[in-house]
């Protein structure tokens, strides 16, 4: 039942994955240590904070409350594309590909999203869009993916969610951007 219901929310969605690809690409050369899961919650606060002062989101992706935190379900499937891309051959290809790799760790700590260095254009993005991308990035560009995590979950989207639920997009009036975001003008 859960499944049929995702599909049908993937199949209304209109992702842009280009867009999420050069947005991964900028946070991959932007941002320390960038881990699967730091990716995942930079693109929900990207999502949210976008959905709180603009009424829309970036991605148009929708998340999950998972154990680690919000998971952008479209972007997380490709995301896991690349990682079977890298096992199984090129016939598996994720849209995020020609910007972005997976790889791991040699401490063995998890999969870093590396770019892949192609040009890629920010102009595909409002300027709006592009204040956020730069804004999340130069906030969080010190911060590990464990911290990050947690601090998902102790904001309202989080907290107002039941378990393995989607998270209401309206619930980001909860958020406090001033807070995440202290130099975001917000406009």
């Amino acid at each position: 039942m859960l499944t049929r219901k995702v599909n049908c929310i993937l199949k209304i969605m209109k992702i842009d994955f280009e867009k999420v690809a050069i947005i991964a690409s900028y946070f991959a050369e932007n941002t320390k240590e960038l881990y699967v899961t730091k990716l995942l919650k930079l693109f929900y606060y990207l999502d949210f904070i976008s959905y709180r002062t603009r009424g829309a989101s970036v991605t148009n992706d929708v998340y999950f409350k998972m154990p680690y935190g919000p998971v952008p379900s479209a972007i997380k499937n490709s995301i896991d594309l690349l990682s079977v891309e890298n096992i199984l051959g090129k016939e598996f290809k994720s849209q995020l590909s020609p910007y972005i790799k997976l790889e791991r760790d040699a401490d063995g700590n998890g999969t870093r999203i590396i770019s892949k260095g192609k040009e890629y254009n920010l102009r595909k993005l409002s300027n709006s869009e592009i204040e956020l991308v730069k804004c999340i990035a130069e906030t969080f560009k010190d911060t590990k993916s464990k911290t990050l995590s947690n601090q998902t979950h102790r904001e309202k989207p989080w907290l107002s969610t039941s378990d393995f639920s989607v998270i209401d997009y309206g619930l980001a009036d909860g958020l406090d951007v001033s807070k995440i975001l202290p130099t975001y003008s917000g406009k």
